[in-house]
């Protein structure tokens, strides 16, 4: 009798103990599998974005519409912006030590502002000629293939994929060396050549926050290829 008693609170413990681990494995292969699922719906693919600039200078600061960076984009994708110039295609920001200015870029939820201010003290604003600069190339990361996602978005020049770019030979800064490595490893979903209309400007409600109001115009898309 007391033998059966003493089974039946080893079966009485066994199932109160191992339940638990039951059903906590059994949620954890769910999230696995959900996590799974997901990662394989993820696009493979970096958007490619550019847009004419004979309409923004010469000028010191220029806006673009760009309804591509949606809010969603904004906070969950990484996202890179090149300059073409008469000579190369930079990333912003940058130093130009040449012509003597510094680019600055900003973005939000549907814009994209693009400041120039002077090497020499970095606050007094330069005002590019138009013919130094050509295009702008906005690279919006939707792969989440860990060579060119990673940790890129909180500090990109410390993070893992920016140190295995590095020794990969791939020169950030390069928009053709960071254009080929990315087309080896995603599909490059290119959205088209935009060319904004002319005097996109802000201009500011009088306010004590001095809040922008946006001209909204819709960029024109010159050719898809």
């Amino acid at each position: 009798m007391h033998l059966l008693t003493i089974i039946w609170t080893l079966i009485c413990a066994a199932v109160i103990i191992g339940y638990p681990i039951y059903l906590f494995n059994k949620s954890y292969s769910m999230i696995e599998a959900a996590r799974e699922c997901s990662s394989a719906l993820s696009p493979n693919t970096v958007e490619l974005i550019s847009f004419d600039l004979k309409n923004q200078l010469p000028g010191w600061s220029f806006s673009l519409n760009v309804p591509q960076i949606t809010e969603e984009v904004l906070y969950n994708n990484p996202i890179l912006f090149y300059l073409e110039s008469d000579e190369t295609c930079l990333k912003l920001p940058l130093n130009n030590a040449s012509l003597g200015y510094t680019a600055g870029v900003y973005k939000n939820t549907g814009k994209v502002y693009v400041t120039f201010k002077s090497l020499t003290d970095g606050v007094s604003n330069f005002y590019v000629p138009a013919w130094h600069v050509r295009k702008l190339k906005i690279l919006i990361i939707k792969s989440r293939d860990k060579r060119i996602y990673g940790d890129w978005g909180a500090k990109p020049n410390k993070s893992t994929i920016h140190k295995g770019l590095q020794k990969a030979g791939v020169n950030i800064n390069n928009y053709e060396d960071i254009l080929g490595y990315f087309s080896n490893i995603a599909a490059i979903d290119f959205k088209g050549h935009f060319t904004e209309p002319l005097n996109n400007a802000i201009t500011f409600r009088a306010s004590n926050k001095q809040q922008p109001i946006q001209n909204i115009k819709t960029p024109k898309l010159s050719s898809t290829g």
